[in-house]
């Protein structure tokens, strides 16, 4: 491999592997470090994130699935469906392979029923879930998981360490920028008005459309939410031009919550998340046969350019940044959030 694109690969490896397992260290994934400056998390886009980048590390990938069988009731799991569906951001036999693994603790159908959606075809060939340096991570003697291979994935048995804590644990009864959208959900009910609540709240006033584009729900049902929750006196309503904005009290209502009424603001997790899943999956795709330093420099640019929707709007970019500074930039911007 080329220099220059092994050092790309462990440059985005580093960075995009270190920012996932930062934002699960804020809600209780065992981890050396947590964010300096926490995120609202999202978890579903995040999940989805983290089921296509930890295939490169083990470690991540088991911390997280131990920490959704301490916290998997947080998870809305229809919502994760419909994001997974929508986006594509990880291979659904992974995902596939995670539930049917939560299913046989949590007898609720919401994961056996993901779990038997994504099932592969029998014919599948299996293949090592993890990988390094384009290398799989499996010996031939080991012995597999059988739910993994059951979904055409090779890897050790599970065995996770018990030591995530729960999101919402008792002493923890502040509302934070890490767990709000839990602490909502423990209110409202693991639901469309919780993910709903924490928008508006968050980011200020919205419409029904770019609320149901950055959540991943229907208009029509964030529709319904919105009016009931306006009836409800949680938010006010008013006309721009030919549409409906719904707002609220977010000071008031942060302070009701005893949450700070600075330092939390929506970040939205489902465009970094589709990004830097693109960014990821054609990183690795490349390949070091004829590939010269301007034309792996030319194909860093038609990537950033791919996914400037997503990663890079909000962020002045002077010149032609490279991709790894951009990325920086990204996962760097609202710092204070």
């Amino acid at each position: 491999m080329s220099e220059s694109l092994k050092r790309l690969k462990e440059r985005l490896t580093d960075l995009v592997l270190n920012f996932v397992l930062e934002q699960w260290a804020a809600i209780g994934v065992m981890a050396t470090r947590a964010p300096a400056h926490a995120r609202v998390i999202d978890p579903e886009p995040l999940l989805l994130l983290t089921l296509e980048v930890a295939r490169h590390d083990p470690r991540t990938f088991d911390e997280v699935l131990d920490w959704l069988i301490t916290n998997g009731r947080w998870i809305n799991v229809a919502r994760l469906s419909s994001l997974f569906n929508a986006d594509r951001i990880c291979a659904p036999e992974v995902l596939g392979a995670v539930a049917a693994t939560l299913s046989q603790r949590d007898k609720t159908p919401k994961w056996r029923n993901l779990a038997a959606r994504l099932k592969p075809l029998p014919d599948k060939a299996p293949e090592a879930l993890f990988r390094k340096n384009g290398q799989p991570l499996f010996l031939s003697h080991s012995e597999p998981d059988a739910v993994f291979k059951s979904y055409g994935l090779l890897r050790t048995p599970v065995e996770t360490r018990g030591l995530s804590s729960p999101v919402l644990a008792s002493e923890v009864s502040q509302w934070s920028a890490a767990n709000f959208m839990f602490k909502a959900r423990a209110l409202f009910g693991v639901s469309i008005r919780a993910d709903v609540f924490t928008f508006v709240v968050l980011h200020g006033a919205s419409n029904p459309s770019q609320i149901a584009r950055q959540l991943g729900y229907s208009q029509r049902r964030v529709q319904d939410a919105l009016v009931d929750m306006t009836s409800a006196g949680v938010f006010q309503v008013r006309n721009v031009g030919n549409s409906k904005q719904y707002f609220a009290d977010s000071k008031r209502i942060l302070h009701f919550l005893g949450a700070p009424d600075d330092g939390i603001r929506w970040f939205d997790w489902r465009t970094q998340a589709r990004a830097l899943s693109t960014v990821w999956r054609r990183v690795f795709a490349m390949r070091e046969e004829n590939l010269t330093a301007y034309i792996l420099e030319s194909e860093q640019q038609k990537i950033l350019r791919e996914v400037e929707n997503d990663l890079l709007r909000e962020i002045p970019m002077q010149g032609k940044p490279g991709l790894i500074e951009a990325m920086q930039r990204a996962l760097g911007k609202n710092r204070d959030c």
